[in-house]
């Protein structure tokens, strides 16, 4: 039996007629795509990779920061939440499932790929934002380190001081405060690297800014991604974020690097 060839013929063809098709897949995926407003939309025939008789299917976007979705996720019927992986025996047993298949996704799933085709958050770390920090990240590092008092400051209570700001603004609209956020990310990006043992570049690939090498480590990050996503997430979940600071999170995962290559510094820490 040739998996792809039974996919196609219950499936893939219903999919073609509204606009997707097949791209080639890996080894334990069967992807079928289209682009709709400028969005890739997927839906992803998948093969568990230990249960070779077993599929599900997966919804996924490009719209910026849509997770991978799967029935269970969204369809109302009941035991949707059980509806993870999907065995069988022969080839007749695996034509009803995508029958199901398809059934599901004509009912809900075509649906629901317009609603996960918007971006989740209005705070979208853009390539002209990440240029603008790349370009400036020295300047505006100077400038909020004086705005909030970080001068002279260890990174811990830097972080603090930066956290405690953010805190400050959640309520805002992200529109009024992104430059505000711009400039926390270059004096965040800074204060991680103590000042200055990190390489600023631009990432051709990703279209952002990022800091190569952090203190001297193998850890790379992209700064402005960081900040927005963190002030985004602690404004939608308040009591989650506040317990559990993400700066403090990505400073101190640089850290165990740091202190691996110079440990004799952590003893005088």
């Amino acid at each position: 039996m040739i998996v792809k060839k039974v996919i196609h013929e219950e499936l893939g063809q219903e999919l073609e007629k509204i606009g997707f098709r097949f791209v080639s897949g890996e080894r334990l995926f069967w992807p079928y795509e289209r682009e709709k407003d400028g969005i890739k939309q997927e839906i992803i025939i998948a093969r568990d990779r230990y249960e070779k008789k077993s599929i599900k299917v997966i919804f996924h976007t490009s719209a910026y920061g849509q997770s991978p979705k799967e029935f269970c996720d969204f369809v109302p019927e009941d035991g949707a939440k059980y509806w993870e992986l999907w065995g069988y025996e022969n080839e007749e047993e695996l034509r009803e499932i995508l029958r199901e298949f398809k059934r599901l996704i004509f009912t809900y799933g075509i649906e629901f790929l317009e609603t996960i085709s918007k971006p989740s958050t209005d705070a979208i770390p853009t390539e002209e934002k990440n240029k603008y920090l790349y370009e400036h990240h020295q300047e505006l590092f100077e400038e909020y380190q004086e705005k909030l008092g970080t001068k002279g400051k260890k990174p811990e209570e830097a972080i603090e001081i930066i956290y405690a700001t953010m805190e400050k603004i959640l309520d805002e609209p992200f529109a009024k405060v992104e430059d505000m956020l711009i400039g926390i990310a270059a004096l965040y990006g800074h204060t991680i690297c103590w000042g200055d043992k990190g390489e600023w570049c631009w990432s051709q690939e990703s279209k952002q800014c990022m800091i190569k090498k952090v203190l001297g480590t193998q850890v790379d990050e992209y700064i402005l991604s960081i900040v927005f996503n963190s002030w985004d997430y602690w404004r939608k979940h308040r009591e989650q974020q506040k317990k559990n600071n993400p700066l403090f999170r990505q400073y101190n995962e640089v850290l165990i690097f740091y202190y691996i290559a110079h440990p004799e510094e952590k003893e005088r820490s």
